[in-house]
Order: structure tokens, then C-alpha cells, then sequence
């Protein structure tokens, strides 16, 4: 069998884990019902409801609402989301950002480990993973690689394998290859088409969503504070648990409410901030929360968590079915500034880019403890955006509130320098 496809243990020493693990308590799924009522009282917009309602019904997928649609659990950007609509079922981003977690996750992997792959893994004491179907892993780093493994005793694993070299020219045959083989997979296991009309119809759905989101996106840049950062972060993390279409509906609701909003509002006299490197996802807002007390707004990202998940679009030169996948290969590996990957030259270029576009202030360089590869790319940050006359700023944390303090006096000095 092809090891995409394998588990990755044998029968007996599966047995063991799940005997093992099926003695440790089974916590409670973590209670974010309190943040949720915290930021839907700072927000300025109605429509927000939606997306924090989203977030606190769907905590958990054991009720996820939709009849008679297998659930395909998957982390990062790198796994096609077309694709799986295209299959008949619906695609769940498993990524995780929740200290709760994280901690329960201690009982399975080291401590000393990066923070998202031990929320991860803390995840299967929330049984959060029980109504799924399927989980998706991609290849993006050794933490997930091994990761695929630690979950194979409770769920079939697909791992999705490639190069981590985003060079289109040399990598685009096997990158198709891969996703053609991904939705065989599915093909065979949902008794679904999975062919050229299907992947269109998805792609449809995922450019709308990314319409919408671009103009969110350019809105927020332009009109700080309308959307503040907590629901930016909130809209673009509702859109792993929610389907694509009817994310894209109330999306478009938020962004009427909010040009109405931007016509009527003064002026933003705070420090507009570019938010790069490591993923935001709810409910870890230890960053935002410290920066909106400084009086500062995220008004731009390049996180994968938001910008690097719904900003660039499909775009089809040739609509044949090996065409179509060929296409979302370079929408997901080939556009990703995922550090994981060989070169930063695209990184740069698209914080330079946005910087100047949008007239920002600063760039802040959010690095979660124990990822090395973002940490090792901040030197080269740094010294290349300085060089530019860029304010930069590298932070490390985890996903505690411990170093809150020390945190904010770096910020302090930081935009104390700005002046």
C-alpha cells in the first residue's frame, strides 16, 4: 500500500496505544464562552454574531450540524479544500491554538514541543476528533509528520506528501500528482465523482469566499478599527468549522455593515500594524489584546491563519480536471510563505508590498515558542526589512499568559521608536 495511505503502526502496537490512552481521563472540552461574550462586547459590528457563535457551537464536532456529510478533519493551508467538496464532504481545519490543550497534549508528546502540535494532540481528550471521518496531514514539518503517527490509533490518517520546495517550475508535476491521488482517495472511499464539474463547482464556492475576504481585508487596511483585530481573527477562524458558502453569506453581510461603519467613523489615530509570522487562531488573542490596550490596530497580516488562508484565489488557465489541480497546487504550495518551505524571497516581497500599499506604521513578528523554522527566518527579517526602513519587531511566546507583561514593554519600546 502506498504509505500515503498506511497506518502507521501495526494492529498490535495500535491496540496498546489506544488501551493506554483509553485510561487517562477524557477532559472537558474547554470553555470559551467567556472570551466569546469578552470580544463580542468590544466589537462595533451585529453581524459579528455569527462568526463567535460559529466558533462556540462548533468547539467541538461531535454536533456539527450538517446530515449525511462526512467530516474530513485536516491541518494547514497545504490540503485542498476543493477537493473535499468536490468529494460530497466537508472540510474541518483541525489547527489549534488553546493553552487547555496544549497542556493536555503534555500527556502524549515532550513539553518542550511546539505549542500548536501539542494542542493538537490535546484535542483527543476533548473528543474532539470523534465525529470525524477522515484526517488529512500535510507534509509541512517534522512536528506534523509525526504527528500523522500520534493520531493514527484513533483515526484513519491520509498523509498528503511533497517536497518542501515551493519552486513551480520543478515541483508542479508532482504537487499535481499528489492532488490527484488525494482525490482518488477520496473518490474510492466516498463513492464520489470527484471529477472536472465537481472540482469547478468547489472552486466556485472557495473564489467567492476569497472575494469577499479580499475586500475585508482592504476595508480593515484602509479604515482601521472598524473591524477590530479580535473579530478579524475571529471571522477568518469561523471559517475553518463553517462551509465555504455560508461563511461567504454572512461575510458579506459584516462587510455592508462595516462600509456603512467606515463612512461615519473619525479618523484612526493609533498605530497602524502589520502582524507576520506564526498563526492567530482563537482563542489565543494574548498579541491582540496587548497591542488594542496599547492603542494600536492589526490592520494587515500575512498569517496562515487569515491572509494566507483565503487570500489568493484559484485561478484556472486550463479547465481540465489534471488543469483544475494543477491550478490549486499553486494557490496552496506553490502562493505559501509557510517557513517550512525552502526560500523567503515571496515572504518579504508580500510584507514590502503590503507595508507600502497600505501605509503602516510597524511590523510585528509573532514567533510561538519551540517553532525554530519562523524563529531561524526572523534574522533575515530583520536585518532585510530594517535595511528598507521598515520598524520591525520579532516576539516570541507561547500560548500562556506568562510574559504578558514582558511582552507589552517590549511593544511599549517599540512604538515609543515609531514617534
Amino acid at each position: 500500500m502506498d504509505r500515503d495511505n498506511a497506518r502507521y503502526m501495526k494492529d498490535e502496537y495500535l491496540k496498546i496505544i489506544k488501551t493506554y490512552l483509553g485510561q487517562l481521563q477524557t477532559a472537558h472540552t474547554p470553555d470559551i464562552s467567556p472570551a466569546i461574550q469578552r470580544y463580542t462586547q468590544n466589537s462595533n459590528l451585529k453581524s459579528l454574531s455569527f462568526f463567535y457563535d460559529t466558533l462556540l457551537k462548533r468547539s467541538t464536532f461531535l454536533d456539527y450540524g450538517i446530515p449525511k456529510k462526512p467530516i474530513v478533519g485536516y491541518f494547514c493551508n497545504l490540503v485542498p479544500e476543493e477537493v473535499i467538496y468536490a468529494a460530497g464532504a466537508v472540510g474541518v481545519r483541525l489547527c489549534s491554538s488553546d493553552d487547555v490543550c496544549a497542556r493536555l497534549g503534555e500527556e502524549i508528546i515532550p513539553g518542550d514541543f511546539c505549542s500548536m502540535i501539542k494542542s493538537s494532540c490535546g484535542a483527543l481528550f476533548t473528543r474532539r476528533y470523534d465525529n470525524l471521518d477522515l484526517v488529512v496531514v500535510p507534509a509541512a514539518c517534522d512536528g506534523k509528520l509525526k504527528l500523522a503517527e500520534v493520531l493514527s490509533p484513533f483515526k484513519e490518517v491520509y498523509f498528503l506528501d511533497f517536497p518542501r520546495d515551493s519552486d513551480y517550475l520543478k515541483n508542479a508535476e508532482i504537487w499535481t500528482q499528489k492532488y490527484s491521488q488525494f482525490a482518488e482517495f477520496l473518490r474510492k472511499r466516498y463513492n464520489a465523482r470527484v471529477n472536472r464539474e465537481d472540482l469547478l463547482n468547489a472552486c466556485k464556492l472557495t473564489n467567492k469566499r476569497t472575494d469577499i475576504f479580499r475586500k475585508i481585508y482592504s476595508l480593515r487596511a484602509s479604515h482601521p478599527g472598524i473591524i477590530n483585530a479580535f473579530d478579524y481573527f475571529a471571522i477568518a477562524s469561523a471559517s475553518f468549522v463553517c462551509e465555504a458558502n455560508i461563511w461567504s453569506a454572512y461575510a458579506e453581510k459584516l462587510y455592508k455593515e462595516a462600509q456603512y461603519l467606515a463612512g461615519n467613523k473619525p479618523d484612526f489615530k493609533g498605530k497602524k500594524i502589520l502582524l507576520a509570522g506564526s498563526s492567530i487562531i482563537f482563542p489565543n488573542y494574548k498579541i491582540l489584546d496587548i497591542l488594542n490596550e496599547l492603542g494600536c490596530d492589526i490592520s494587515a497580516d500575512t498569517t496562515c491563519s487569515a491572509y494566507g488562508r483565503m487570500y489568493d484565489p484559484v485561478e484556472i488557465d486550463e479547465d481540465t480536471q489534471d488543469g483544475i489541480l494543477r491550478a490549486l497546487s499553486l494557490k496552496y504550495i506553490a502562493a505559501s510563505m509557510c517557513p517550512c518551505f525552502l526560500g523567503i524571497d515571496k515572504l518579504i516581497d508580500r510584507i514590502v508590498e503590503i507595508f507600502r500599499e497600505h501605509s503602516l506604521n510597524g511590523i510585528i513578528y509573532h514567533n510561538l515558542r519551540l517553532c525554530q523554522v519562523f524563529e531561524m527566518q526572523s534574522f533575515a527579517l530583520r536585518h532585510i526589512l530594517k535595511d528598507k526602513g521598515l520598524p520591525f519587531l520579532f516576539i516570541k511566546t507561547d500560548l500562556s499568559k506568562e510574559d504578558t507583561g514582558q511582552i507589552k514593554t517590549r511593544i511599549e519600546a517599540f512604538l515609543e521608536m515609531m514617534r
